[in-house]
């Protein structure tokens, strides 16, 4: 039960991840648009393939690319005291203890 609400958890996550990205990049004037989708996307699509098939090393992956944009939320809620970098703040780092309680779980169960 635990294990499934854990997977879950980190798909919605990942998806809500994804688009506060999309957010802040189309809300963005910088002329390098594609550049930053790019930075914001890319780093999560490794990972897409082992979260879908419930391998724990992608989870464990995933929870420490995550740290990243928790430190990218964090500097942005800091310094531009911008409600996205909190979002993506509180988002990246629900993130990282689902995914990485997923990856202990499922391996303490196999």
């Amino acid at each position: 039960m635990k294990i499934a609400v854990a997977r879950g958890l980190t798909l919605v996550l990942t998806a809500m991840l994804a688009a506060v990205v999309v957010i802040w990049v189309s809300k963005s004037e910088s002329d390098s648009k594609l550049l930053l989708y790019l930075l914001g996307i890319v780093p999560l699509l490794p990972w897409i393939r082992g979260l879908l098939q419930g391998t724990p090393k992608a989870y464990l992956g995933l929870s420490l690319v995550s740290l990243l944009y928790l430190l990218h939320g964090s500097v942005e809620a800091f310094t531009t005291d911008s409600l996205l970098g909190w979002i993506e703040s509180i988002i990246s780092l629900s993130l990282m203890f689902s995914a990485a309680m997923y990856a202990r779980w499922s391996s303490m169960e196999s």
